[in-house]
């Protein structure tokens, strides 16, 4: 039988979502969980490869199992062989062509930036602290310029495991709760680093430190241009839709 599973995480003490060996990574922790419920290795599908210090609210697995598990008795079960710092929010039978990442049609991140001069220790592992005041419409006007379908080799890395760097993004929105300000990225699919790079590029154009547009740092294809990325704790994978 084929199973889909809803998971959050918090990814502070994890390499990330893929299996490294022994190092602790998300899939390590579940396929090891799902193996004492099977009684045999459990190949474990995640919709996508989050980077280490990445969380998730919305990250989905799938795999199959021999046994006919109902779906509350399995996340129940999950739970109980899990970290704590790992939970499986529902989990259901689906038919056996579904699979977490290629039945995949779009996915959001959220990206959060404490944006004061002090930082909240509270909440430190889940956001970047970023001091600098920020133009609002500015951020609006350059999120938007990154929506369409483009080559978004400027913001990943040479070393990236795809066939091709375009991508589409069909949402850039932010919200703001005093200090805390939450950055939404929706797309079909990102490059490894693509929005933590993205988030660097609107800050940096945001303070007039990049002497170019959007749109012309798009075309540039020029990776150099941008200052590293931003730190993983602030980025969440928030949902994936089929």
């Amino acid at each position: 039988m084929n199973y889909k599973i809803t998971i959050a995480y918090d990814g502070t003490n994890y390499r990330g979502w893929q299996m490294q060996g022994e190092h602790p990574t998300i899939q390590l922790a579940i396929s090891q969980a799902l193996a004492k419920l099977e009684g045999a290795p459990v190949t474990v599908h995640g919709a996508g490869r989050t980077d280490s210090g990445v969380h998730a609210e919305g990250q989905v697995a799938s795999f199959h199992l021999s046994k006919d598990w109902d779906g509350k008795a399995l996340r129940k079960a999950l739970n109980g062989n899990l970290p704590s710092d790992i939970r499986v929010y529902s989990a259901e039978q689906v038919d056996d062509e579904f699979h977490a990442r290629f039945s995949a049609k779009r996915k959001t991140y959220r990206y959060q930036i404490y944006n004061a001069e002090v930082m909240n220790p509270l909440l430190a592992r889940y956001a970047w602290h970023f001091a600098y005041a920020l133009n609002p419409e500015k951020l609006t006007h350059d999120g938007q310029a990154l929506c369409g379908t483009h080559d978004f080799t400027t913001f990943t890395v040479a070393d990236c495991e795809t066939n091709t760097n375009v991508r589409t993004i069909t949402d850039f929105f932010w919200k703001q709760s005093n200090s805390l300000l939450q950055l939404y990225f929706r797309g079909e699919g990102f490059l490894r680093y693509q929005v933590r790079t993205m988030v660097i590029a609107l800050l940096e154009l945001n303070r007039g430190r990049i002497a170019m547009t959007m749109p012309e740092l798009i075309r540039s294809q020029k990776r150099e241009l941008i200052r590293g990325s931003a730190p993983a704790k602030g980025l969440t994978l928030l949902a994936v839709e089929y």
